[in-house]
């Protein structure tokens, strides 16, 4: 679905792929950079903010990602449900002709309204599930997925005599400046599409065993992937409109064809299979993508009140207050603004990356990160770092205007202003990572090499404890414990609580 926006602009398949292609090579880029702290400390976003907001300013970033977590599980929700509903209409006739009942106001027919509420309730039990217990489940779905998308793709094709349809060739006319700019924008909405995935890699690759075991997946999975299914999608709805005349870049609405023209054996059977496939493939999607992150978050910033396992399906829970059956079945002023959230998320990222791998060169003391004692590094004044708020506020607030005009165009702007807006993602990365640098070097960071002496919360295995030259938790004594200032009013049993404490978060 996401490469048909790009196409809209006028661009040719070879040029969408082009973009997507370069925006998938960047998203790669940084989610691995930004998932190291996970990988070489095996923290998450969460406390990745405490290093560069302050243990009080991380709650800034923390809630813009829960936000964030809510919107898109309802987002992903009411896509998973209009999946569902061809598997309930592959079942019956009388679910694929139902009848509405609900008035026009609410945007959403009565056959939508039904899929979405059994929909939710049966992603709630996967949201039981530990993070580290559902890498199995989502590899199957995903190879599922990937096969049932290309058969998909072969009949279209073959409907088509094996032509892949007119959109293959078309391109709209226009100035090479234009066309540039269109590029740009481009490769940025492709990346601010992904960008909320991207700030929180680390919440995933702190379960890692080893520190780039995410490396080849990653690539694989983004640049070849993620590449070749958007390809998919483009020759699909090529060859169907040229086939039907039809329109339909949503795999769901195309299933609904099938049942619609023909509800044989054959046809059913096809569209529930489908079906199932891909409404298995919305729960994994959400439940490992919002539900968990959301979860994650929520537990960071209340840990009192919360673990994993609660804050998902108060994620899930809360998904309902956004109505996202509105972002689809309207022209919702609200879907502009939140897929623009890339631009508060592009400048995060950029810190996390520029403040772990330039100005502390991978070094991180965690004993201080679990603490509010004033004398820890990343206390900062008052318990924020102020410096880096004004960098991300300095990065995203060039495009305010332009985010402005996109959601009202009777707002007029600039078009340096309209170009920076199009381009926000990358301009505002290389401003909050350039600006980061510079000022560590201004005003450097004490003691920024400094880590731990032992492994205070079984954090590391041994082979890691020696790698970094510290006292694995194994032989860490009370005795130990007293040797840090931070740690000293703990015992080693109080240790142990909140390192598993840690772990569930």
């Amino acid at each position: 679905m996401g490469a048909s926006s790009l196409l809209s602009l006028g661009l040719s398949v070879g040029e969408t792929i082009g973009i997507i292609l370069i925006g998938n090579v960047i998203i790669s880029a940084l989610a691995l950079l930004n998932a190291a702290p996970g990988g070489y400390f095996h923290i998450g976003y969460t406390i990745s903010q405490r290093v560069v907001f302050g243990i009080r300013g991380s709650s800034i970033g923390i809630i813009i990602r829960i936000i964030l977590s809510v919107v898109w599980f309802g987002s992903q929700a009411y896509l998973g449900s209009l999946c569902l509903s061809c598997v309930f209409a592959s079942w019956s006739h009388s679910y694929l002709t139902m009848k509405n009942t609900i008035p026009e106001s609410v945007h959403m027919n009565t056959q939508q309204l039904v899929g979405f509420v059994i929909f939710q309730l049966i992603s709630l039990p996967p949201l039981l599930l530990k993070p580290e217990r559902f890498n199995k489940i989502l590899m199957v779905s995903c190879s599922l997925t990937f096969f049932a998308m290309l058969g998909m793709t072969i009949w279209a094709v073959a409907r088509n005599g094996g032509n892949g349809g007119p959109l293959m060739h078309a391109s709209s006319k226009m100035s090479s400046s234009t066309r540039g700019w269109y590029w740009i924008y481009g490769i940025s909405s492709w990346y601010g599409s992904l960008s909320a995935g991207v700030s929180n890699q680390s919440d995933f690759t702190r379960f890692s065993k080893k520190t780039w075991s995410s490396l080849y997946g990653t690539i694989f999975s983004l640049v070849v992937v993620g590449t070749i299914v958007p390809l998919m999608g483009l020759v699909s709805a090529s060859a169907f409109q040229a086939r039907y005349g039809l329109d339909i870049w949503q795999p769901n609405q195309l299933i609904m064809f099938w049942l619609e023209r023909d509800y044989s054996a054959t046809s059913r059977a096809a569209a529930f299979f489908a079906g199932t496939i891909f409404t298995m493939s919305q729960i994994c999607f959400n439940t490992m993508g919002n539900g968990y992150a959301g979860g994650m978050d929520l537990s960071g910033l209340l840990p009192r009140y919360f673990n994993i396992t609660r804050g998902s399906i108060v994620t899930a829970l809360l998904s309902w207050v956004v109505q996202p059956w509105d972002f689809y079945n309207t022209s919702s002023t609200f879907v502009t603004v939140m897929s623009s959230f890339s631009v508060f998320m592009s400048p995060i990222v950029g810190i996390i990356i520029a403040d772990f791998w330039i100005v502390r060169k991978k070094h991180l003391k965690l004993s201080n990160l679990y603490s509010d004692d004033k004398q820890g590094k990343y206390w900062y004044f008052h318990g924020v770092n102020y410096r880096y708020l004004i960098i991300w506020v300095i990065a995203f607030a060039p495009a305010l205007p332009g985010l402005i005009n996109s959601v009202t165009p009777s707002i007029k702007v600039s078009t340096g202003i309209r170009n920076f807006y199009y381009g926000n993602t990358v301009f505002e990365y290389c401003i909050s990572f350039f600006l980061v640098i510079v000022s560590s070097y201004i005003w450097p960071h004490k003691d920024v090499l400094e880590e731990d002496e032992f492994d205070y919360f079984g954090t590391f295995t041994e082979e890691e404890c020696r790698a970094k030259g510290i006292v694995p938790y194994s032989e860490v004594t009370d005795k130990d414990l007293q040797l840090d200032p931070i740690v000293s009013v703990l015992s080693k049993d109080n240790v142990i609580v909140l390192a598993r404490s840690a772990s569930d978060r």
